[in-house]
């Protein structure tokens, strides 16, 4: 994905004015040229924001001017959405170099940048302007946990993404990141009609396992778990590490709000209840289906036709579950019945084994096992006996992931 056609021009044009000292050996540095140095050669260029930014640097690794951007908020920086305006080849923060847009949500876009101080390039996730005290509490966890999640060996141990620095700039908070290739996303749309090799499924599964194995001992929710999310490290041995915490939480803290992407949302998100690290482990179900039948498992026109679609698919979920239900009657009547908006659900009508294509009946009953639900709030007295039952169909996941890739190493 390229910048704005009027970031091309700026970046063409006489409006750009780029400075870059490289050494002899084309490594990037400015390490001779101090602020206040920057300041003499283009002080009348430079806003006033530009001018307080810089006096406040210990040290510039790149720098390139622009006019002032023509956006609707923040100065002119931001578009009418609180996202950064960005231009090919401007700085951010007098260090990294913005090359390419290579992803954009709801909670910002990811720039492939080169990082002028240590000479590599990099991931950039740069939020959206917090709208509000809330939102930016929502960032600020977001932060938070990438950041706890981090720690020696946490990449190579557990799949977490390496966060390698965060900084604020111009009203907006940055995440760099280790760059990588590909997501399983565009790893299952290259594989098209060909599949994917179950081996190579089933060792991507293993690496979102442990992941989750991590964070669920950290009492941390992702909350977003999707092909989107998870990036290959090693195409060849399939190493995997997982990105984005724009919706993760802390079991104790939860958000009222809770965000994530449809197809992979787990029937208690929709009903209302408190979430749990079981959440997480529906949206693995959902990955994994999709890795294996490279389409997604619960195709849904809308909020309110997924909980049909995904009822069509495993039956009814438990009575007492739709009794107590918060947004029971966004979904049901009085009388339990389901709303189907649109067309027509009849519960368990598409059953799993059919809409996955799949004669394995291990492979199946893994699916299965990760689209149990099991909300967080149920009778008091079946409460306990709930969260040891959780507890050991995890348990149960992870070595059966584990037996079917040391079975299929055998062959």
């Amino acid at each position: 994905m390229e910048m704005s056609r009027a970031g091309e021009a700026r970046s063409k044009g006489e409006s750009c004015t780029t400075w870059s000292a490289l050494s002899s050996e084309g490594t990037a540095s400015i390490c001779s040229k101090s602020p206040q140095e920057i300041m003499a050669l283009f002080g009348p260029h430079l806003t006033h924001r530009e001018k307080l930014e810089l006096a406040a640097m210990q040290e510039v690794w790149y720098f390139a001017l622009y006019n002032k951007s023509e956006g609707c908020n923040n100065d002119g920086y931001d578009d009418q959405e609180q996202n950064y305006i960005l231009f090919r080849h401007e700085h951010l923060r007098y260090r990294y170099e913005v090359l390419k847009k290579i992803g954009e949500g709801g909670q910002g876009q990811v720039i492939q940048c080169l990082d002028h101080k240590r000479n590599i390039l990099v991931a950039i996730k740069i939020l959206v302007s917090p709208s509000s005290s809330k939102h930016e509490i929502y960032q600020k966890m977001e932060l938070q946990i990438a950041l706890e999640l981090q720690g020696e060996g946490s990449d190579e141990d557990f799949n977490v993404i390496k966060v390698l620095n965060i900084f604020h700039f111009r009203g907006h908070y940055c995440i760099v990141m280790e760059l990588l290739k590909e997501s399983l996303h565009e790893v299952i749309r290259n594989a098209g009609l060909r599949r994917l090799d179950m081996a190579m499924v089933k060792t991507y599964t293993r690496g979102i396992l442990k992941f989750l194995r991590h964070i669920n001992s950290r009492q941390i929710v992702h909350a977003d778990i999707k092909p989107e999310n998870v990036l290959v490290k090693d195409t060849v041995t399939g190493t995997v590490r997982i990105t984005d915490f724009g919706t993760s939480f802390f079991v104790e803290s939860q958000p009222m709000n809770v965000g994530g992407t449809l197809e992979y949302l787990a029937p208690e998100l929709l009903l209302g209840y408190s979430l749990t690290c079981g959440v997480d482990m529906w949206a693995l179900g959902c990955t994994v289906a999709e890795l294996a039948t490279g389409r997604e498992l619960f195709r849904s026109n809308s909020h309110e036709d997924h909980l049909p679609r995904c009822i069509e698919i495993l039956g009814m979920p438990p009575r007492y579950m739709v009794n107590g239900a918060p947004d029971r009657t966004q979904f049901f009547d009085h009388r339990g019945k389901m709303f189907c908006p649109g067309k027509k659900r009849v519960p368990g009508s598409f059953p799993l084994h059919k809409v996955l294509k799949s004669d394995d009946p291990e492979f199946v009953e893994f699916i299965s096992s990760c689209l149990r639900v099991e909300p967080a709030q149920r009778p008091s007295s079946l409460l306990a006996q709930a969260s040891k039952e959780k507890l050991k169909v995890v348990e149960e996941e992870e070595t059966m992931v584990e037996e079917l890739v040391e079975a299929e190493l055998r062959q």
